[in-house]
C-alpha cells in the first residue's frame, strides 16, 4: 500500500511540474516575442507607423495594435478580468503613436501572463468556446496566444525590411 501510495503522489507531482513548466516556458516565449516586437516598434521611423503594404491590409501601427487586442481578448478567455478602460474592439484604431502602443504592448503581456501564471493544472483542461472553429481547451488557447504574437512579428518584420528598416537584433554579431 505504502509503495501505491508513493508511486500515485510522484505522478502526481511530476505531472504538476510539468504544468509549471508548461507555463514559464509559454511565458517565456511570449515575453521573448513581446520583446521582438517592441525592438521592432522603436526601429521604425515615427512617420511610418501608418505605413500599409496596399490598401484594406493592417499598418505597421495596426499590427501592434491587433496583438494588443488580442493578447487581452485572450486573456479574458484564459479566465482573466479585463482591466478597466480596457475595450479590445477599438484598440487597433484607437492606438496610433509608438509610445501609446508600446505601452499598450506591454500592458496586454503582463495581463495574459499574469493569468496564465494564475492558472492551475485543471484549469488548462477546461473546454473554452471561441469564435472559430475548432474545439480548444485553455491549455490549446496559450498556444494559440504564442503563435498568434509570432506570426505578427514575422509581418512586422517584412514591413520594416520594406521600408529600409532591418531588425535591430539582426545587426548584432550572430544575428539572424
Amino acid at each position: 500500500m505504502k509503495k501505491v501510495l508513493f508511486v500515485f503522489t510522484l505522478l502526481i507531482s511530476c505531472a504538476l511540474i510539468a504544468q509549471d513548466q508548461f507555463k514559464n516556458e509559454a511565458i517565456g516565449n511570449m515575453t521573448f516575442t513581446k520583446g521582438r516586437i517592441a525592438q521592432l516598434a522603436d526601429a521604425m521611423p515615427d512617420d511610418k507607423f501608418g505605413w500599409s503594404p496596399a490598401e484594406g491590409v493592417r499598418s505597421y501601427s495596426s499590427v501592434i495594435g491587433h496583438v494588443v487586442a488580442a493578447n487581452y481578448f485572450f486573456g479574458m478567455k484564459l479566465g482573466g478580468t479585463m482591466p478597466d478602460g480596457i475595450d479590445p474592439m477599438n484598440i487597433e484604431k484607437s492606438l496610433t503613436t509608438k509610445a501609446e502602443l508600446v505601452k499598450a504592448l506591454n500592458d496586454s503581456h503582463d495581463f495574459v501572463t499574469s493569468t496564465i501564471k494564475n492558472m492551475s493544472a485543471e484549469d488548462m483542461g477546461v473546454k473554452v468556446e471561441m469564435p472559430f472553429p475548432g474545439d480548444f481547451t485553455k491549455m490549446s488557447l496559450v498556444n494559440i496566444v504564442m503563435n498568434h504574437a509570432s506570426e505578427h512579428m514575422g509581418q512586422m518584420i517584412a514591413y520594416a525590411r520594406m521600408n529600409g528598416v532591418t531588425p535591430p537584433w539582426s545587426m548584432q554579431p550572430g544575428g539572424e
